[in-house]
């Protein structure tokens, strides 16, 4: 009976009300509305019993067959990373990407996981490097392999490595043979020689490349010292830029590698 009143006023809505009047109400509910709610136009009392026969038809639809429960990752019982550690992950890639590396490996040493939010993102921007893909697994747990069940564009896509040849320390930078031996000298070496290469015209611009990386591998020790050494250089100076550079550098390290201590 519904739907052959539904097709009637389909076929008044067709033709318009200032050509044929609505359908009467079927008895029941839908009558005792028009009755109940009078409404002084055909045009009106169409939209009023459309309205009506459209709950009416909603109300007597069958539910479908319950969808398929997407089952959880495994479950992981190491903290996740700090939201402070987030914003830094992102200034690092945005600012000094040659930190990445140490600091994926500083949330795997710290018995940490990564923040859910940064899983994909990681897999995505290394999975054409087996080496640092391997490493987000790690530190991602079991939510990175059902990450890749659920969007396979986020697997590797090169040669697999053994995990364990992975976690090792962060690769070594080139740097001039000269600069060595200071990464792995006392803090305040390390402070007085970027000091008097500043003071004296050791350093420039094309220095650049080899601090960066002297300063990225230096002992985390030493980057206090260093970070205070940069940050007193001559304004003057005609390496000023690359101080306030380096400096940066340093202090940016210092913090994420303090941010992602042991739990």
């Amino acid at each position: 009976m519904i739907e052959h009143y539904w097709a009637e006023m389909v076929t008044v809505a067709l033709l318009g009300t200032d050509r044929r009047d609505p359908p009467a109400p079927p008895s029941g509910g839908l009558a005792d509305l028009a009755a109940d709610d009078p409404q002084p136009t055909p045009s009106q009392r169409l939209l009023q019993q459309v309205a009506a026969c459209t709950v009416v038809r909603r109300a007597g639809v069958v539910a479908g067959p319950p969808a398929v429960t997407v089952a959880p990752p495994g479950a992981d019982p190491r903290p996740v990373t700090p939201p402070t550690a987030t914003s830094t992950w992102r200034r690092v890639v945005a600012d000094w990407p040659v930190l990445e590396d140490e600091w994926v490996l500083a949330v795997i040493h710290s018995g940490r996981r990564l923040a859910p939010e940064l899983v994909p993102s990681l897999l995505a921007r290394h999975r054409s490097d087996a080496t640092r893909h391997a490493r987000v697994l790690v530190a991602a747990g079991p939510l990175g392999r059902w990450m890749i069940d659920w969007s396979p564009r986020l697997a590797c896509t090169a040669k697999q490595q053994p995990v364990a040849e992975l976690l090792a320390e962060v690769p070594g930078l080139p740097t001039l043979p000269e600069l060595l031996p200071l990464l792995g000298a006392p803090a305040a070496e390390v402070a007085g020689a970027l000091a008097d290469g500043f003071a004296h015209a050791g350093f420039a611009t094309a220095h650049r490349g080899v601090l960066v990386n002297l300063l990225a591998r230096v002992s985390a020790s030493s980057l206090p010292a260093c970070a205070r050494a940069l940050d007193r250089v001559d304004p003057s100076s005609p390496s000023i830029g690359l101080a306030f550079a380096l400096a940066d550098l340093a202090h940016l390290r210092h913090h994420m590698l303090t941010e992602l201590e042991l739990a």
